[in-house]
């Protein structure tokens, strides 16, 4: 028989896992430009403005690249819109489809520039060892130097 919740029509629940959410949120956090360059590409592609003003929130958008799961779901209950209500369907499906392309841009970025991944996560292994959790006052001003120093060396 069939289960009697589960829906038998539309499209079906698309969720993105995202492996290097650690490393985003650090990233997030020490404001590196590369991160700051796939959002606005993200939302640029994926969703787009209307007469100049953007759709969606690049804060939120943000916060979403940071999750371990992407998916309509997961970013639904997480934000409210200007009337301090939920967000709409369609704004979270917006949210999650400019995501998938700002990761898509991060991991490049992390691909091409393999001492900064090594970097993050080794901060990221340090600060897990110290507390268990990621802290944000951590020094990390070194982060935005290493991406310098790796592109620029040679």
């Amino acid at each position: 028989m069939d289960n009697p919740t589960k829906a038998k029509r539309g499209p079906k629940h698309k969720v993105t896992p995202n492996p290097n959410a650690h490393l985003i949120c650090m990233a997030v956090d020490d404001g590196l430009p590369f991160i700051d360059d796939a959002v606005m590409a993200g939302l640029y592609i994926a969703v787009g403005d209307s007469g100049g003003k953007l759709n969606v929130r690049p804060r939120h958008l943000r916060k979403v690249i940071c999750l371990d799961t992407i998916s309509t779901v997961e970013v639904l209950p997480r934000f409210l819109n200007n009337q301090a209500e939920p967000i709409c369907d369609r704004t979270a499906r917006y949210l999650v489809a400019a995501a998938r392309i700002a990761l898509g841009g991060i991991e490049r970025h992390l691909n091409r520039h393999p001492l900064l991944k090594a970097r993050l996560q080794a901060l990221w292994d340090k600060q897990q060892r110290i507390d268990g959790v990621w802290d944000s006052t951590v020094d990390c001003s070194s982060l935005a130097g290493w991406e310098w120093q790796e592109q620029y060396a040679a």
